[in-house]
Order: C-alpha cells, then sequence, then structure tokens
C-alpha cells in the first residue's frame, strides 16, 4: 500500500473513470482496473474508501479543488462512515500528519483560511462529534487521520506511567502497559479506538470497589480521563498569538475541560498513570433470571448488588424478549482457579464476533423490513450465546486484565445505543436497575401490544465509581470537568454510577420514539434520589427530528448537569469559556457542538 509520501502530486492525472458522482481522477500509484473498479462502487452507492487505501482514494472532484495544506502534508479524498453506520459523508479531504507540529501547522492553517479541524481515529463512536452525516467538501472541513503515524508509545514503570501519541490504539496503549506488568483498572471493550478518542468522551468500563477491597496504586474506578497525569494538545497559545502544541500539567486549571474534550481539541500525546494489578477471573452466566438480577432492593438472591459486593466487576446484557440476560463478572485471582480457562490474548467470545447464518438471516430481516423478527432474535442470540459459552470453554476464564475486559471487535453487529450516567449512593445501585428494569420491560411489552419493535438489540448495564481526581496521586489535580462521571459536588454520597444503554439497529421503525420517551422517563424517575447525564459517545437528547437535536436537553439539561452544586470556576459555562480561549477560532467546532456549546452562549 502506497503512503502519503509515495502519493503523486494529485495534478498528475493517468486515465479517468466516469461515474453518477463526477469523474474519478486515476493517479501515479492507481492503475486502471482499480480506478474502473471505484467508478463500479461509486455507481452500486458503495463508499470509494470501501476498495481503495487512503493513498488510493485520493481523487479530484470537479469543483471541488484540493486544499493546498502546509508543505510536506498532501490531502485525500476519503468518506467518513462512523461505528453504526448512521454517520456516513461524502468524500472529505483528509490528511495525516507525522507530527504534532504538523497538526499545529493544520490549525494554523485552518484558522487562516476558514476551515475547520476533526481528529479521525477509528471512527468508533455513535453522537457526532466529529462530523454530521451528509457532510460535504463545501463544509470545509479537513480530516486529520491521527492512526497512520501519531501512535508512539512509551512506558516508565518506575513512575507508573504509559506515554501514548493521540492515535495510539487503546489496544496498543494497554499492550504496551501490560508488556512491563502494568495494567489500568477498567476500560472500554473495544480495542480499536484511540487513546485520544476514549479520553475525549470520557471512556469507561465496569467496576466498583467490592466489599473490603482497597483501590490498588494508580488505579481508578472512575473514567479513563481520571487517570491523566499531562497532555499535550493543539490550542491557541496567547504567546506567540497563534495555534500551537502546548502541555498541561494536571494541575492546570486550563486542563479540566480538556480531559473530556468532546473532540474541540486534537490531543497529540497524553500521559496516564496505570497501576500494576494482579491477573483477573471473568465468569459468565446465563442462568439468571431478571426477575432475580433486578430484584426489588433488600430481596435475597443473586442480585446486582449481591456481585458487587463479592467482586465489584459487573455488565448486564439482556437480549430483547428474554428473560436470562449474559451477566459476566470480573474479580482479581493471583493464581488461577482450577475450574478457569487461562487466556493469553484478547477477543476470547468469538461467537459474538462471527455471526451463526441464522443470526444473520434474522438480522436481513429486520434491516429489510419485518422488525417484529425481533421476538426472534433476541431469543436465538440468547440462545447461541449459552451454547457457545460452554463449548468453546470461555464461560470461566483467568488471565491479564486487558484479555478479559477487550471483547468488542469492528465485526460484531453495527447497532445504534443510546446513553445514560445515572449517579446514585452505592446502596440505591439495585433500586435505579429494579426501576429501570419494571420500566424498561414494560415499555418494550406496550409497544408490541400495538405490533411495533423498536427494540431489536440487547440492553447492556455497568457500573463504575466517579471521578476521584486524587486517585491520579498528584497533589491539586484538576477534576475533568465535562466527564460524564464526575461526582456533583453538592451529593458526595453520590459514589456510584450506573451506566444504561440500550441498542437497536439504525432505522428500526418507532425506535426514535421510544428511545425519546426512554429518556424523558430516565430524567423524570431518578431526579429524586439521582442525578442523571448523558452518555457523550451515544444516543441522547432525542427530538422528534432525531438524536441530539432536542434543545432542551442541549441548552438546560445537559449544562444544569454539570453546574449543579460546582463552584464558579468548575461549572459548565466556565469549561466551556475555557475551550473557546483556547480555541477561538472554533477550528474544532462540529455542528453538535455549535448547538451544545454555541459561539458567544448563543
Amino acid at each position: 500500500m502506497a503512503t502519503t509520501g509515495d502519493r503523486a502530486p494529485l495534478g498528475t492525472p493517468r486515465h479517468r473513470a466516469s461515474t453518477s458522482e463526477g469523474t474519478i481522477v486515476e493517479h501515479e500509484g492507481i492503475n486502471r482496473r482499480t480506478a474502473l473498479a471505484a467508478a463500479a462502487i461509486a455507481g452500486s452507492g458503495w463508499t470509494l474508501s470501501a476498495m481503495l487505501s487512503p493513498a488510493e482514494a485520493a481523487v479530484r472532484v470537479p469543483g471541488s479543488p484540493a486544499p493546498v495544506l502546509p508543505a510536506g502534508m498532501t490531502p485525500w479524498l476519503e468518506v467518513f462512515v462512523n461505528w453504526s453506520g448512521e454517520t456516513r459523508t461524502s468524500p472529505l479531504w483528509t490528511v495525516a500528519p507525522t507530527s504534532a507540529d504538523q497538526v499545529a501547522e493544520l490549525a494554523r492553517w485552518a484558522s487562516s483560511n476558514d476551515w475547520r479541524l476533526r481528529a479521525r481515529g477509528y471512527q468508533h463512536n455513535w453522537s457526532p462529534l466529529s462530523v454530521e452525516s451528509g457532510s460535504t467538501q463545501e463544509s470545509r472541513v479537513l480530516m486529520v487521520d491521527t492512526v497512520k503515524h501519531l501512535t508512539a508509545i512509551t512506558v516508565d514503570p518506575t513512575a507508573m506511567t504509559v506515554t501514548a501519541q493521540g492515535g495510539a490504539s487503546l489496544e496498543a496503549v494497554l499492550n504496551a502497559a501490560n508488556n512491563r506488568g502494568l495494567s489500568i483498572m477498567h476500560h472500554p471493550a473495544p480495542g480499536d479506538v484511540t487513546i485520544g478518542g476514549a479520553l475525549a468522551i470520557a471512556g469507561h468500563g465496569t467496576a466498583v470497589p467490592a466489599s473490603g477491597e482497597t483501590r490498588p496504586a494508580g488505579a481508578t474506578f472512575g473514567s479513563l480521563s481520571n487517570l491523566v497525569v499531562s497532555m499535550d494538545a493543539v490550542v491557541w497559545d496567547e504567546t506567540s498569538g497563534d495555534y500551537a502544541v502546548k502541555r498541561f500539567e494536571r494541575t492546570d486549571p486550563d486542563i479540566g475541560p480538556l480531559l473530556t474534550n468532546l473532540g474541540r481539541t486534537i490531543v497529540t500525546s497524553v500521559q496516564l498513570r496505570v497501576a500494576k494489578l494482579s491477573n483477573m477471573r471473568c465468569r459468565s452466566y446465563i442462568t439468571i433470571p431478571t426477575w432475580e438480577l433486578f430484584a426489588k432492593p433488600g430481596s435475597w438472591g443473586r442480585s446486582v448488588d449481591s456481585y458487587l459486593r463479592s467482586c465489584g466487576r459487573v455488565e448486564v446484557i439482556l437480549f430483547p424478549f428474554t428473560s436470562f440476560p449474559w451477566v459476566k463478572t470480573w474479580e482479581f485471582s493471583r493464581y488461577k482457579p482450577l475450574l478457569s480457562r487461562g487466556t493469553s490474548s484478547p477477543y476470547n467470545y468469538v461467537f459474538s464476533d462471527n455471526i451463526p447464518q441464522q443470526i444473520s438471516d434474522l438480522f436481513k430481516k429486520i434491516q429489510t423490513g419485518t422488525p417484529a423478527i425481533a421476538t426472534q432474535l433476541g431469543p436465538a442470540q440468547q440462545k447461541i450465546t449459552a451454547t457457545s459459552l460452554t463449548t468453546s470453554f470461555v464461560s470461566d476464564l483467568w488471565g491479564a486484565p486487558k484479555n478479559l475486559q477487550l471483547y468488542v471487535r469492528p465485526n460484531t453487529p453495527k447497532v445504534t445505543a443510546n446513553g445514560y450516567a445515572i449517579h446514585c449512593r452505592r446502596a440505591d445501585v439495585q433500586r435505579v436497575l429494579y426501576e429501570f428494569h419494571n420500566y424498561y420491560k414494560a415499555s418494550v411489552n406496550e409497544y408490541a401490544k400495538r405490533w411495533r419493535y423498536p427494540v431489536n438489540g440487547p440492553l447492556e448495564i455497568r457500573v463504575t465509581g466517579v471521578d476521584n481526581p486524587a486517585d491520579v496521586e498528584i497533589p491539586g489535580a484538576i477534576t475533568p470537568t465535562l466527564s460524564p462521571s464526575r461526582q456533583f459536588a453538592d451529593h458526595p454520597e453520590w459514589d456510584t454510577v450506573v451506566w444504561l444503554d440500550i441498542l437497536t439497529f439504525p432505522g428500526t421503525p418507532y425506535s426514535l420514539q421510544f428511545f425519546q420517551e426512554c429518556e424523558q422517563w430516565v430524567i423524570n424517575n431518578y431526579a429524586s434520589y439521582a442525578g442523571v447525564r448523558m452518555e457523550w459517545s451515544k444516543g441522547w437528547g432525542y427530538s422528534a427530528d432525531g438524536a441530539w437535536q432536542n434543545q432542551d436537553i442541549l441548552q438546560n439539561q445537559v449544562p444544569r448537569s454539570y453546574s449543579q452544586g460546582q463552584p464558579a470556576d468548575q461549572e459548565w459555562d466556565s469549561a466551556v469559556r475555557i475551550l473557546e480561549k483556547l480555541d477561538p477560532s472554533r477550528i474544532y467546532a462540529a455542528p453538535l457542538h455549535d448547538r451544545l456549546m454555541p459561539p458567544n452562549g448563543g
């Protein structure tokens, strides 16, 4: 595959292939067969980048000349498609800087030429914090590919830190730390997310302290954002009067909103605190009925609360129209238990990635207009999961933490999801889930009575602690201001976060209405004893026009949830002011930011 340096200038065509969308100009390094194949793809509706490498996708579209970038950087056109396929753009100009200094050059260029920059990693996100669907070259957005070159990682076992450039994958960061005997307590399940992207939305896994458990040095029960020791980001530098790479220590007041920056900057490097953790044991259960798992608080049995007390780490995956969810628990175990199977690599649940033909056929029927198949899909998935856990010998695993917590591959079914972070007392976790499951089950059944099936993916539940800046072990460490797991200052007793996500295929009939109703129920139901925030990476802010469109959620609910009880210099408006100060030209602001953080306060 050609690299950026191998690419011929855009003005040296060799062949042309006509398509319904214009003319693809073939350049040095692209043969005629490839160009014709690209034409066929364009005519069929598939994206150009689905077949061509970034180098080969460097094509010219009539009326849209390539931007003239700083010396040494040559752009190409590539379609942006997010995880679920809901965000799909026209081909956008894309570039792959080789250094942090080149990112700064691009920022200065964008500011001077009325362009905007978007960091582009693995596109494993749901919310349009980067670009919105339908974006074209006329939007003057330059995608900055960070995964080609900005991937260096170093580990300092003495300081118990790992330093990674923003485009390094989470899996690569975890592998590097693991090779030096270090780990992260909990983290997202997919490895194909950049560390910069994971920090932008305060990525998390599932973990609270089990009964009697002491937090290991260098670990946190909060989000990844709470592990930051320092970071380099390309921001406006008042000293030089232009955009530049700037180092932020964890004690710098301006670092607060950058720790969970929502894409309002480009992080070129980050130093994270890591911990010396023993191996873990991960057990899967699929014989616990929902009435027992989500029982009324105080009930006897195998409830979520009981597993939190015994293990501290629980995930629940409830397939629709079933009553026996897939429950996973993790606990530290220095030595391999007799009945556990040792594993030296991640992604152990092959059956969840390689979809059986039976499930694939049901997926297709749902996507082609038979939503009632959801009543068969959920039970089929549950049955295959139950069988495969046993036949694949993966119901009881033991190994390094990252090998047990990375389990989502890129070929997992592409579904959309809503997402909410419910802050509550640890003692109220069971109440939160008891009430939510009752609502969820009743709502799904009520829709089904009317022959409506808005949900065809699972309900997923995780539980974490809040972001405690003391965990990073730096006196005066600043709190991640915009992290969903940031503690409510006026409710220190809310020490736990319950993460609720409902998944369904994009475009499923009535799903938008279902999510809108669910969101309002969550906000209203928990108001009396808990706090609610949106999970940045997922779907939220639902209106009749879609997700991220509800003006009351965007302009009132979200800001209020980050301002409630906070000091004046740490609430929503102060965080927005810092982001504006660090990006006065708004080169990093996407349309969602314009609605959420409008220029000059709207």
